[in-house]
This record gives structure tokens, C-alpha cells and sequence, in this order.
């Protein structure tokens, strides 16, 4: 499959690198802050960066003395950090101050956590490399954990709302693809289904793009897709067989509906890819 994006037209470090003095520890999560355009990164020693919307600064807000995976931030900027060496969901406020350290019996290793759209609920998946549930979901107005969706999941890894509210997209890395879970109307989880398979592909994050497509990094080998509901089709957005640019992907976020961010596990930086509409074809093309 040939990529829509060249490599190094398309993609940049957007911030630290190996030789840079404020390089990033190994960071897997990441967020767009809305009011700035500033990004949040966390690191593999349970390191909080807040780096600025150009990339030139990078500052160390907190440290949860962990292992960082998911970062995601609710519309009163506050941050949800998920933690697999403390086995919880850390909430720290803008300025490093912890808040609340969200539990669940039977929450092993929390990989990445989505807000409901009324921010009411926290879904956070529970990776199990063998099998295991699932997803657990916490009411934030009282800190309340409970296995939300109970069915095995090979690797439960990233997540992403349907646009509508209406559905979980949810990575298993070792299935390996992507499976849909539905939210019923009185809240609980539908049946599991798979949505994509991606035989050969580890697959680790995902994140809607503004237009309603949906974006999958894969950790191995280094590469992106995006799958357009409207089309039905799974294009290779851009591949980094060097993993220079691309190294190990993980987590992605859209500070637009041209710039994606990417965080790479595999190395120190965090990096930009440039998604201009007249670089990718539109979704009811029906070119091959």
C-alpha cells in the first residue's frame, strides 16, 4: 500500500529528540490544550510535560514517580493521566497539583482514558496481554471505578468516542485491529464487534479527525492509516520504515484538521505530520 503523505515532506520532530537538551523521556500519551494550541506529553519515569504551541519549550509540570501511557485533558483542563506502574488514573490540575488518583478493582494496567462528551464518565482501557476485560468506566463527580465492558480484549490499548457519543473504538493490539463497542442508550456496553483487522500490524492509538475520519498508529512497523467511514476504506496515510520521524508511534492528537501530533514510545520526540486537504484525497474518492 502506498502512502498518501511523503515522509519527509509531511512529517517533522515538532519538539526534543536524542540530541536535544529538553528531550523527552520515551513518551507514549499526549493531548492538544485548546486554549493555546500547547501540547501534553508524559513520560516512561511518570514524567507531566507541558510543551509550548511552537515546540520550543518544553517544561516538567509534575511527576507521578510512575510509567505514564494515556494523557487526556477535560474542558476544565484538568489532566488524566494514566499510570501502569501505580495502576491508576492520576488527576493533576494545570499547574502540577494532584487532584485525585482514580481505582478500580481489577484495573491492572490502564492504558488510555476518553471522556464522555458531558464529562460525566472517564472510560479507561485495562490492557491484558493474554486476555482480559476490558474497559472500565469511572463517575467523576464521586471517583467511582467499575468494569464498564467485561468481554476479553487482547491488549486493550487505545480509545476514541464516536463523534456521535454513541460508540467506543477500541485498539487491541494483539488481536491485532480494532473492535467497536456500542453505548446503549441506558449507558451500558453494547456487544463487542470488530471494526478492522490489520493482520501483520501492531496497532497502539486513535483519534477522530475533525471531518469524521479515524486515524490508527501502528507501534510496529512505524506507520499511521486512516480509515474513512464515508468511503469504507483504509488508506496508509504516511510509513517511516528509517523510524527517524515515525519512531514507534503511539498515541495521536489534531491541534486542526491539517496538523496531526504523534508521540513516539521508541524514542524522545514528539512529531508533527502536516494533513493538508490537497495532499489527501476527499472522502467519497473513488480513486483506487
Amino acid at each position: 500500500m502506498k502512502p498518501l503523505l511523503d515522509l519527509h515532506q509531511h512529517a517533522s520532530v515538532f519538539c526534543g529528540g536524542i540530541l536535544h537538551p529538553q528531550r523527552l523521556n520515551h513518551p507514549e500519551g499526549l493531548c492538544v490544550d485548546s486554549r493555546d494550541g500547547s501540547l501534553w506529553c508524559g513520560g516512561e519515569g511518570g514524567e507531566l510535560y507541558h510543551v509550548s504551541a511552537d515546540g520550543g519549550r518544553i517544561e516538567t509540570v509534575a511527576c507521578t514517580g510512575g510509567f505514564l501511557l494515556g494523557v487526556t485533558m477535560d474542558s476544565r483542563h484538568r489532566l488524566y493521566l494514566c499510570d501502569l506502574h501505580h495502576q491508576a488514573v492520576f488527576v493533576y490540575d494545570d499547574q502540577g497539583r494532584q487532584l485525585a488518583k482514580l481505582t478500580s478493582e481489577g484495573l491492572v494496567l490502564p492504558n488510555f482514558a476518553v471522556l464522555s462528551h458531558d464529562e460525566r464518565f472517564l472510560y479507561v482501557s485495562n490492557t491484558c496481554r493474554s486476555g482480559g476485560p476490558g474497559i472500565f468506566r469511572f463517575e467523576l463527580s464521586t471517583g467511582k471505578g467499575t468494569l464498564w465492558m467485561s468481554e476479553s480484549c487482547l491488549s486493550a490499548n487505545g480509545l476514541a468516542l464516536s463523534p456521535a457519543g454513541d460508540a467506543l473504538y477500541l485498539v487491541e493490539s494483539h488481536l491485532p485491529g480494532v473492535t467497536r463497542v456500542p453505548i446503549l442508550p441506558d449507558g451500558r456496553a453494547g456487544a463487542k464487534e470488530l471494526f478492522l483487522a490489520l493482520p501483520g500490524d501492531e496497532p497502539d492509538g486513535l483519534a477522530f479527525h475533525p471531518g469524521g475520519d479515524l486515524y490508527i498508529s501502528i507501534y510496529n512497523p512505524s506507520k499511521i492509516y486512516r480509515w474513512s467511514f464515508v468511503r469504507a476504506r483504509l488508506d496508509l496515510l504516511i510509513e517511516d520504515e528509517s523510524t527517524d520521524l515515525l519512531h514507534h508511534p503511539t498515541n495521536l492528537a489534531f491541534r486542526s484538521p491539517d496538523e496531526l501530533f504523534s508521540a513516539n514510545l521508541g524514542a524522545w520526540h514528539l512529531t508533527r505530520v502536516e494533513t493538508p486537504h490537497s495532499a489527501l484525497p476527499p472522502p467519497n474518492s473513488a480513486l483506487a
